[in-house]
């Protein structure tokens, strides 16, 4: 059991949010656009790095996402063969800590994550910040399904039907929106290198460590709703097996 007591709680003053991507070429920009304005509603003395780690990507992925890098200091790229959501999450918040000079994980770091076919809200890291300074080590939030051509009236209806929500807290994680202080993360060994739930395997770690986990129902992203993912046993197929059930 750690003890949570010596791990400092303090304003955030950095923030280092990790993107995997694998052949997202129709979504990047939409997703790194949204996480810019997220950014840009911070105050300007949190300094921030944004990281998109293109997973063997084949279509171009990465071209347009170092597209973007090209204008926006913030946001860099990186490339390389992990075939793992798990991994790629990793080395994206690897290569941001590295950026913003805390490789080490201090609890004034707060490490924000989502994925590449999803598009965070402006106040997406307001929120998990709001969280953070009252006192959270980790928050998982929710995700709704983004209104395009894949969110069919039957597809919306199984979504309603299967994610269950309180009024102010829930049961669900997910990658496409958590949040982490980095000296919790590195307490709990980080993302695990697995191709499936290394969101989850994460947040039990963090529970098990005594951290503070809050899931509150107020910070969300808008995920894709098609229903052949990237990872086997990942969302998208969790929204078949809800279609045809």
């Amino acid at each position: 059991m750690v003890d949570v007591s010596r791990h400092t709680r303090g304003w955030i003053r950095r923030v280092a949010v990790g993107i995997p991507a694998r052949d997202e070429a129709a979504r990047v920009v939409a997703c790194l656009r949204s996480v810019q304005r997220a950014v840009d509603s911070l105050s300007p003395d949190i300094d921030v790095a944004i990281v998109l780690a293109g997973d063997d990507c084949v279509d171009g992925t990465d071209l347009l996402a170092g597209a973007l890098a090209g204008t926006d200091p913030r946001l860099r790229t990186i490339n390389g063969v992990w075939r793992s959501a798990g991994a790629a999450r990793a080395a994206a918040v690897e290569h941001a800590l590295g950026c913003l000079d805390d490789v080490a994980g201090t609890g004034t770091t707060w490490i924000a994550t989502t994925d590449a076919d999803s598009v965070v809200g402006e106040d997406w890291l307001r929120r998990q910040l709001h969280h953070a300074d009252h006192g959270a080590d980790a928050v998982a939030g929710v995700v709704d399904l983004l209104d395009e051509g894949d969110r069919t009236p039957a597809v919306a209806a199984a979504f309603q039907r299967v994610y269950v929500l309180g009024e102010q807290t829930h049961g669900h994680v997910h990658g496409a929106n958590m949040g982490v202080r980095a000296n919790a993360y590195r307490a709990a060994g980080g993302f695990p290198q697995v191709a499936l739930s290394e969101d989850h395997a994460l947040w039990n770690a963090l529970g098990s460590g005594g951290f503070r986990r809050v899931s509150p129902v107020d910070v969300r992203v808008s995920t894709s709703a098609r229903l052949r993912g990237r990872a086997i046993g990942g969302f998208a197929d969790t929204m078949a097996g809800a279609v045809l059930a």
